[in-house]
């Protein structure tokens, strides 16, 4: 679908009012999509910060060679617009949205040619095409990526820049053909909006963002063989880019009106809705990846060696950020491998009455999140399903510990906030807190994510600051409080599980 060439007429970059959004309807609502890796998720939240509807589908991403991963992106449209006809059944209409706006991964884009028309698939972050030649690639992507203008500790095949190294040696008439390059949310602020823009956490993990002037490096860009005209507009979280296009709203029943707000990093939206967005807070998602975020006032220029920094939603905010292979995705792989497959707390049971330790049993440091089911060193006849299950829950919760530790300099916060599908089984949470010695507190919303994006969206269009919105919005779940016998018996174990970053 061509998109319009000329951008960037006259767009409002102030908050609104309160009663800019009352027309409305008496009660606004603010629709976030969640652009993952495994499933799209939309949400629909009202102004007190209640989930009125939630929906996802599936990526089923194209694979059409070994290595590779990637979306048509007019599967990606479609699949954003069965989201909201979705949201539409269980909310009998859309009429009330007064926003929209995204939490998104990074590292996967596409290249657009003339009238801004596709002219690749959108290459996902996975992906892993560019791994042949990272030999090659990788020297010359850290010399022009240094840390303390980036943030970015290191980089591998699965960065986009990496990968657009990869396109200009192998496909060198498609890379002249390109115009624009779009990471996956600016493509969805292009398509609803005709405006070429990025948000700053996002485009930080790319590695050719300076983070503190929220600019493109054009030294690097220029030696990457990226034209300045390609870039999108770098906005800090929570910008206001106007309306949403007339076709666009016709075509997904959102009212005329309805405005698009540049949403923010999955992991930093995650982290404002579940509440972390005081200098000091910690929060922790146990999903396809671990990842752990601390909120930090400044930029800290000599931080411990796998630690992220990326620009948050102020001036004077950084997040800070490690992500690992060691995590949910262990689980799922195993229980993928059992002929049942039964259901994630069914099978997170059976390790209830094994003491810690699981006898011996560990997983192997070797695992990718790639391959298939774990392998485990030191299994004998007195093991079964529950200690195997039991292995792969300590292992996260251990590298959970370690991930705190490195972004806390050894020393514990006063808790942890808790997102993701794990943090809802008070067993694993439980074991989390046992292992670190400090509490693990839930977050009750079930999109932590969708909701922090809408977070942003409230505060651009006038409700509140953010720390009066979170107040509002963010209710608390179970706390769950270390056990001190489980937690010795943890620390006689000395259970380490070495990690590498994964995006």
């Amino acid at each position: 679908m061509p998109m319009p060439s000329k951008l960037w007429v006259s767009l409002p970059r102030q908050a609104h009012s309160f009663r800019c959004i009352q027309g409305f309807t008496d009660m606004a609502n603010f629709l976030a999509f969640d652009l993952g890796t495994t499933y799209l998720k939309a949400g629909l939240f009202d102004e007190r910060g209640q989930t009125v509807a939630s929906a996802r589908r599936p990526l089923n991403a194209d694979r059409p060679l070994p290595g590779r991963l990637e979306i048509a992106p007019k599967r990606f449209q479609r699949l954003l617009a069965g989201l909201i006809e979705d949201l539409g059944e269980r909310e009998r209409g859309l009429e009330g949205v007064a926003a929209v706006t995204f939490a998104s991964q990074t590292n996967s884009f596409l290249l657009l040619g003339d009238r801004d028309c596709p002219v690749t698939p959108i290459i996902l972050w996975p992906d892993e095409r560019a791994l042949p030649a990272a030999d090659d690639i990788l020297p010359l992507l850290r010399s022009f990526l240094p840390y303390k203008i980036t943030g970015i500790p290191e980089i591998s095949h699965q960065f986009m820049t990496a990968k657009l190294l990869w396109l200009q040696k192998t496909n060198p008439n498609l890379w002249s053909s390109a115009k624009r390059l779009c990471l996956i949310g600016d493509y969805l602020a292009l398509w609803m909006t005709g405006c070429h823009a990025t948000e700053a956490g996002v485009a930080g993990l790319t590695g050719l963002l300076d983070i503190h002037r929220l600019a493109w490096q054009s030294q690097a860009c220029e030696r990457f063989g990226i034209s300045p005209s390609w870039l999108p507009e770098c906005l800090r979280a929570g910008t206001d880019l106007g309306p949403i296009r007339a076709e666009v709203a016709q075509r997904l029943r959102l009212p005329r009106g309805c405005r698009f707000i540049v949403g923010c990093l999955d992991q930093y939206a995650g982290a404002i809705g579940a509440g972390n967005i005081m200098p000091g807070g910690i929060s922790e998602t146990t999903g396809t990846v671990l990842a752990t975020v601390r909120c930090a006032q400044g930029f800290n220029p000599e931080p411990p060696r796998r630690v992220f920094q990326g620009p948050g939603f102020s001036a004077e905010t950084f997040f800070q950020m490690i992500f690992g292979d060691v995590s949910a995705n262990l689980l799922e792989a195993y229980r993928n491998s059992l002929p049942d497959q039964p259901e994630f707390d069914a099978l997170i049971r059976t390790a209830e009455e094994v003491a810690p330790g699981a006898e011996g049993l560990r997983i192997g440091s070797a695992v990718k999140r790639t391959e298939g089911a774990p392998i485990f060193h030191g299994w004998a006849e007195r093991h079964g399903r529950g200690h195997a299950v039991r292995a792969i829950l300590e292992a996260v919760a251990f590298a959970l510990a370690g991930q705190v530790d490195e972004l806390c300099g050894g020393r514990r916060p006063k808790e942890i906030r808790s997102l993701g599908g794990a943090a809802r089984n008070a067993f694993w949470r439980q074991l989390k807190a046992d292992v670190l010695d400090c509490p693990l507190v839930a977050v009750q919303c079930s999109e932590p994510t969708g909701m922090g994006a809408a977070m942003l969206a409230a505060v651009s269009l006038g409700l509140g600051d953010l720390p009066q919105i979170a107040a509002q919005w963010i209710r608390l779940g179970a706390k769950s409080l270390p056990d001190a016998r489980n937690h010795q018996a943890y620390r006689t174990m000395q259970i380490t599980f070495p990690e590498s970053p994964s995006k």
